[in-house]
Order: structure tokens, then sequence, then C-alpha cells
């Protein structure tokens, strides 16, 4: 499993699911992406410089999480981030970030948090235990950016 994060603890759960039809779009993401990316990201997207954020967050499946910008010149627009696998292909969830058409207005690359979550099927649970069975494990990788508006041109 495999989810983006900013600290040591979870921010932004970014899990594998293994279920067809897993590339929902949720409106569930409450951490910013500055928690997520090892630099800020008016320095990854010239675009987000002067930006907003609009609160207006979610995630595309377990591995696309995306941010509400209003930005500089007052257009309203999506940051995006995806963690690339071999079973995920992030360009066919970038689409279905908008409820209506999406215009992709930039991509990239930038580093950023994400915990591979291992858990076993049977496990014991203890009292606190949050997730029990499961060792997560923090990496910094390259993850798919861009920034998207909705609706018309």
């Amino acid at each position: 499993m495999t989810r983006i994060v900013g600290s040591s603890t979870a921010l932004i759960t970014m899990l594998t699911i293994s279920v067809v039809g897993a590339q929902e779009r949720s409106m569930d993401v409450k951490q910013a992406p500055d928690s997520v990316f090892t630099s800020p990201v008016a320095s990854l997207l010239p675009e987000l410089s002067g930006a907003t954020a609009t609160g207006e967050n979610g995630r595309v499946g377990s591995e696309l999480v995306f941010w509400g910008y209003k930005l500089g010149n007052g257009r309203p627009a999506f940051l995006f981030a995806c963690a690339p696998k071999a079973d995920v292909n992030c360009d066919d969830r970038v689409p279905m970030i908008c409820i209506a058409r999406t215009n992709v207005l930039t991509t990239g690359l930038a580093n950023g948090n994400i915990v591979r979550r291992q858990c076993h099927l049977l496990s014991a649970a203890q009292i606190g235990d949050v997730r029990p069975g499961c060792v997560d494990k923090l990496e910094n990788v390259p993850l798919s950016i861009g920034l998207v508006s909705c609706g018309g041109s």
C-alpha cells in the first residue's frame, strides 16, 4: 500500500487498492501540499506563485491527490500529485479531477514523501493500534505533478 505523507504522522492516505473501480473521485483530503513536497509548491510550479488555497481538496483513487487554488490571475485551478506505480497510470486519473472537462495547464515531476504500507491479513491487535499488522516505510520519490483547470477552455 502507498500513501503520501508529510511527516511521521499519516497526512494524506494514498493506499493501493486492488479493487476494480477504485479510481473514484472523492473530496476528503484535508492536508496541505506543502506537507507532502520537499519544496514549497510555488517553487515547483511557477503558476502557483501568488495563488491562494481554496480548501477544495480530494483524490482520484488512492495514488492521485489534488488541491484547489485560486491563481494570482483569479482563475481556479487544481494542483495534483500522483504516486506512479507499475499498475497505476497517472495520465488516466488526471481527467477525473474535474466533474466536467479537465484542462491540463502544466505537468512535471517533484520529489514527495510517500509511505509504503505492508499489512498482514491476520494479526493480533494491541490496545492503541491504529493499523494492526501493518508496517509503514517512508520513502522520498519522484511524483507526477501538474496543474489543471475545470470546465471550458
